[in-house]
């Protein structure tokens, strides 16, 4: 049998993350502590996730049959990526066990989809820490994971346009913003794809749900078509489509700051500490993790009184908002909005492909 391709894309940032979140709550839960990534990787291979220790890490059985269904691909991760996110988990243990000493700990959950008993549906957390004692606040924390090099900026948010854009915040103020962008959508880019039949028009090339995106199959020949034979027009309107994407965010923006306020509180994982269940945010630096401690942004936005976003001249994808106070005060968050992946014919999903998801970040 051929070798099955490495996974990309979302279903591959899926497994990475399944690595760095659950793998650390199933070492500690069992109480065994791998110090490298082959040790991490045989522990896990090895592992019954329903044994009582494992166990002690989910929150249902939905999320340790999505486990088992990730950790069999995992294979499929390339070799130097899965060595790193293996090597992450590593060090991301390291720091429960260490915090562990500083306040014992019960056990890890992962917050995979549902939340733990006593945790907020909307919290950002990826894993939760609950502790041993009761008696003390907080009973329970949770921790925002990241990953990368000493130097490096993760992304703090990690989404897309369109499931932005129905967030409480945003839906309350601009209820139809999906459908108006894929309005916008149609008559500066798709509707511009060469040899499209008439059958396909602004109310069926793209079909919208509750939280899904269904394209018109013909469209999608023909965007296969412009990518194969006419790259340089297929580039130009995804830069077009780019830059829509990012208009419509920053007049949203723009229109309310109370609004924006209440987005970047429930989406940016700021680190949250006067609430029933804080939030610390832990960063795995090869094997080893800190935590860090301060958020500039979580200190600041109680002040901001008005917003202001703008496009970042000469760019296909970066953006920033400047997010200001009294005294001429001033914060300037860097948002990128770009493909999850290239578009390719084995998986048309990225740029064009993408419709109204493409991929959102706030960088920091």
């Amino acid at each position: 049998m051929a070798d099955l391709p490495y996974l990309s894309g979302g279903e591959q940032t899926t497994i990475n993350s399944t690595i760095t979140e659950l793998f650390p709550a199933l070492a500690f839960n069992s109480r065994v502590h791998p110090s490298t990534a082959d040790e991490m990787e045989e522990f896990i291979n090895n592992l019954d996730l329903s044994s009582n220790g494992a166990s002690k890490a989910f929150v249902n059985n939905s999320n340790v049959e999505s486990a088992k269904e990730y950790i069999t691909k995992m294979s499929r991760i390339r070799p130097a990526m899965k060595k790193t996110k293996l090597e992450n988990a590593v060090g991301i243990l390291n720091w429960i066990y260490e915090y562990d000493h500083q306040r014992p700990i019960e056990k890890v959950v992962w917050g995979y989809r549902e939340k733990p008993t006593g945790v907020p549906n909307n919290h950002a957390g990826d894993i939760f820490i609950m502790f041993k004692n009761k008696k003390i606040h907080p009973k329970i924390m949770g921790i925002s994971l990241k990953a990368g090099t000493s130097k490096s900026k993760e992304p703090k948010l990690n989404s897309y346009v369109a499931t932005t854009m129905r967030k409480p915040a945003w839906k309350k103020k601009y209820p139809r913003a999906v459908e108006e962008l894929k309005r916008e959508l149609w008559d500066d880019v798709y509707s511009k794809i060469p040899g499209l039949p008439k059958s396909v028009n602004k109310d069926n090339y793209l079909v919208l749900s509750s939280t899904r995106q269904t394209p018109n199959k013909v469209l999608q020949e023909k965007i296969l078509n412009l990518f194969k034979y006419d790259n340089l027009v297929f580039e130009a309107l995804y830069v077009r489509m780019n830059t829509i994407c990012r208009n419509k965010l920053i007049s949203m923006i723009n229109g309310d700051v109370n609004a924006t306020k209440e987005w970047i509180e429930d989406e940016f994982r700021l680190e949250k500490k006067d609430v029933e269940v804080p939030m610390m945010l832990v960063k795995a630096i090869g094997s080893t993790a800190q935590s860090s401690a301060t958020d500039p942004l979580r200190e600041f936005l109680p002040a901001v009184q008005s917003v202001n976003a703008y496009l970042k001249p000469l760019s296909v994808q970066e953006w920033f908002i400047d997010i200001k106070g009294s005294n001429n005060q001033k914060m300037t968050l860097t948002m990128t909005i770009r493909s999850d992946s290239e578009y390719r014919e084995a998986k048309q999903k990225g740029k064009l492909g993408a419709f109204t998801m493409l991929k959102l970040l706030y960088r920091g």
